[in-house]
């Protein structure tokens, strides 16, 4: 794996066309057993976010945004402090009446999305604007062919120092967050209630936790200003957000 390293280091600074080194790093990534990688610009203490590139989901990434899951995400606020890494499980949060329900509903979307673990590593002086890379992994990090914390770093490295916002294509860019009236969960919620099923129904069939299809829900509400979530119902029908 070092001799591979060091010929991404190669491919990756070299090109003078970003999109090279993009799909140098996507190609490494898969040999190591990365699902998505993830580099963004962002200050974790004021949870603001500059730019994203990423090849994660689409859907969730849309989520991310427009949920404002920034101001739960435990990478971003552990990591504001130092330069580092650390490791979260996805899927693991439980209900309580210490944890926030956008913190369940972030957690279990990672896992929905088809994450089992992340690492991040937060690269840049303490507080203030930094690089964060994440590899995102569809199996626990300990099988994932077995790649030592030397390698993820190196490989976190030298994302952090050759990626910018201009190295993906255009589908793989975010910027700060201009939501769309509604997210696709929130449609997604509000056209199985318009079937007549109840939450826990809504949960099985989409794959997600009662807690989670409950916040959007709420989230569809305040957005639209809805009392209640059949409120919410009929005005995501009569301004076509929806339909039957």
């Amino acid at each position: 794996m070092k001799n591979e390293l060091i010929d991404t280091l190669d491919r990756l600074l070299h090109p003078q066309d970003p999109a090279w080194r993009w799909q140098a790093a996507q190609d490494v990534a898969q040999r190591m057993g990365i699902k998505s990688i993830l580099v963004a610009q962002a200050d974790g203490t004021l949870k603001d976010i500059s730019w994203i590139s990423t090849d994660m989901p689409d859907s969730w990434m849309e989520e991310y945004l427009c949920e404002g899951y920034v101001e739960v995400d435990p990478l971003v606020s552990e990591l504001a402090a130092r330069p580092g890494s650390m490791v979260l499980e996805c899927g693991s949060l439980q209900q309580s009446g210490d944890v926030p329900g956008k913190a369940v509903a972030y957690n279990h979307g990672l896992k929905d999305a088809g994450f089992a673990t992340l690492h991040c590593t937060r690269f840049g002086p303490p507080h203030g604007a930094g690089k964060y890379v994440t590899l995102g992994y569809a199996e626990d990090i300990r099988t994932a062919r077995s790649n030592s914390a030397l390698e993820m770093q190196l490989f976190s490295a030298l994302l952090a120092s050759t990626i910018e916002q201009d190295a993906p294509p255009p589908r793989e860019r975010y910027g700060p967050p201009a939501p769309p009236l509604l997210t696709t969960r929130q449609r997604e919620v509000l056209s199985l209630l318009a079937e007549g099923m109840m939450t826990a129904r809504i949960a099985e069939k989409l794959g997600l936790s009662e807690a989670a299809v409950t916040l959007h829900f709420s989230n569809a509400r305040k957005t639209l200003g809805a009392a209640t979530r059949e409120h919410a119902l009929a005005l995501a029908l009569k301004q076509g957000l929806i339909s039957l």
